[in-house]
């Protein structure tokens, strides 16, 4: 052989590894998102964090990418505070205010059909 035809069959290789790896682990298939922890108490202090989590074809993190995604509250904005929002990142950190209840966020990634709910409970606080 060649050289000029192993180097024609070595870009051929490359093209079509590239256009695997470009198009399942690193094209977002879906969002999933990542809450830690599970519950608030009110206490004025306790604090939840939510993440937007883009995940590739093989079910893995997509690697260098974020998701956009636009946080609504739907119910409960009087339960808690804002203390961060990225909607470029994905990322919202509240706080719990001082009244136990239900905090409703709606939850739109334009990587998904329809919004997610995500429904977090805030335990009263005792002392």
């Amino acid at each position: 052989m060649r050289s000029n035809e192993i180097y024609l069959i070595l870009l051929i290789v490359f093209l079509i590894a590239g256009f695997f790896i470009f198009h399942y682990i690193f094209n977002i298939y879906e969002v999933t998102f990542k809450i830690s922890p599970d519950k608030l108490y009110a206490d004025n202090t306790s604090t939840i964090f939510i993440e937007a989590v883009p995940v590739n074809s093989f079910g893995w993190k997509t690697p260098f990418r974020k998701s956009h995604v636009e946080f609504v509250i739907i119910e409960g904005n009087d339960l808690i505070d804002v203390l961060s929002l990225d909607n470029d990142g994905g990322i919202i950190k509240l706080k719990a205010k001082d009244k136990p209840g239900k905090v409703s966020i709606s939850v739109k990634s334009i990587y998904s059909l329809l919004p997610s709910t995500i429904e977090i409970i805030i335990e009263p606080n005792i002392v």
